[in-house]
């Protein structure tokens, strides 16, 4: 499977059932179910996407005449921070920089989320050089793990 695909949130087990149900409802053939697929650039519904699918049930359940709540935003898959980082060996991961991120929260003084994400970058630049998670080497995430496990030692000494 190639990494822009896994980076998209997969359809539910849930959705696939949904659309099926309502298909057979409306007693949809194959051809027109195809058709109703292409839209989305896709030949099964596995291959859609969570939204993809979402809007899709919706669209089979005007077409059943069936009245669509309005609903408050799906609880569908989160979209993680950093999640551009994956994929890059020998780099520094989107779940290395969330660890290193909530490593920081622990120990930063900073009182704002600005400030500390400011400081946190001031903070790679002085231990690794680079003032990025983008830009930073597996071999320096573990330099700076190292440096940010000290520094809670230190503070919860105190």
């Amino acid at each position: 499977m190639n990494t822009a695909h896994k980076q998209r949130h997969a359809i539910s087990p849930r959705q696939i059932k949904q659309i099926h149900t309502i298909k057979g409802k409306l007693g949809l053939d194959d051809d027109a179910y195809r058709l109703l697929l292409g839209r989305y650039q896709v030949k099964s519904s596995k291959q859609l996407t969570w939204r993809q699918a979402e809007e899709l049930v919706d669209d089979l359940n005007r077409q059943t005449g069936h009245k669509i709540e309005s609903r408050a935003p799906a609880p569908g898959p989160r979209s993680l921070k950093y999640t551009d980082l994956e994929g890059r060996p020998g780099m520094c991961s989107g779940k290395q920089a969330r660890m290193i991120e909530a490593m920081w929260a622990e120990v930063s003084r900073a009182t704002t989320a600005e400030d500390r994400e400011h400081a946190l970058w001031v903070f790679l630049r002085r231990i690794t050089g680079t003032d990025h998670f983008r830009f930073l080497k597996s071999w320096q995430v573990e330099k700076v793990v190292k440096a940010l496990t000290e520094m809670k030692s230190q503070k919860e000494a105190k």
